[in-house]
């Protein structure tokens, strides 16, 4: 009997590895905006992660994940809570993985296919497996096929994500509006010499004050009173000590509602008056 030989179509194809951590961060941990041209993937093992990104900001929780698109910005922050962090980079081909931009939790079989990645990645990459900022090279002394055998490993479990969890999500892709914490920061980068509101901040980005300051402080450790006035400070430096411009216009184009309270709050945050400052630094 003649048996044809059935080639074999490919769903999704994971072309490449940038790294495979897994980091047990301090509570102070944070970083600054980053990016990078693969997806990068992130499980949070135990503890909480804050992320401030392009497509979400908000809270990781654990046993949750969320998958960053290459050349997201993005950046992490320990939050108070001392987390254990999966991250993996990679290169990737097929199905979009827009529907896990958002917080996704693992059941029990998700989390041991994880877990074998990061136990295979031990036997690609040589020490160390956790240092953030570390460019993983190869380990020069590997099992056989431990390579392939990780690609195996990855494609498995994201085959898996959109087997269990793909279909419902890409449903109700659109449905759910939500503001990003990373593109309020952006704005306020760009306007905090100007007047800002929280009602107009709010009506700008399409949520309502209480929802708005809360995701802004979990995202950022600060409100966004405090934020703006981290910023206005530092510009304040900058003209007190490189212009001729007087306290006053300073105030003003910062819009403090007062030279008198401009100088009570420069001083209580440097514990200089701005002519103090200004004849020290300028």
């Amino acid at each position: 009997m003649n048996f044809a030989i059935k080639s074999l179509s490919y769903a999704l194809k994971v072309t490449g590895i940038a790294n495979v951590h897994f980091f047990d961060f301090d509570k102070s941990f944070a970083t600054e905006y980053d990016s990078h041209p693969f997806y990068e993937l992130i499980f949070v093992s135990s503890g909480a992660l804050d992320i401030l990104s392009e497509g979400f900001s908000g809270t990781l929780e654990k046993d949750t994940l969320l998958i960053h698109a290459p050349n997201e910005k993005h950046a992490l922050r320990a939050g108070g809570k001392a987390p254990a962090v999966i991250i993996i980079g990679f290169t990737y081909e097929g199905e979009s993985l827009a529907p896990f931009a958002q917080p996704l939790k693992l059941g029990e079989g998700e989390i041991k296919r994880l877990a074998e990645i990061v136990k295979e990645a031990r036997n690609v990459f040589a020490p160390p497996h956790n240092i953030p900022t570390h460019n993983m090279k190869k380990n020069p002394n590997q099992p056989y096929g431990a390579e392939q055998m990780l690609k195996i490993l990855l494609e498995h479990f994201l085959i898996s994500l959109h087997r269990e969890y793909g279909a419902k999500r890409r449903q109700t892709d659109g449905v759910k509006h939500t503001f990003s914490v990373y593109q309020i920061v952006e704005y306020l980068n760009t306007k905090y010499t100007e007047k800002i509101t929280l009602n107009e901040l709010s009506f700008l980005f399409g949520t309502n004050r209480t929802t708005l300051c809360r995701e802004f402080k979990a995202a950022t450790g600060k409100t966004v009173a405090a934020y703006v006035a981290e910023k206005r400070l530092e510009e304040a430096k900058t003209r007190i000590v490189s212009s001729s411009a007087t306290f006053t216009e300073i105030s003003a184009a910062l819009h403090f509602d007062s030279i008198h309270y401009f100088t009570r709050f420069f001083k209580k945050n440097t514990g200089l008056t701005p002519k103090e400052y200004r004849r020290r630094y300028g």
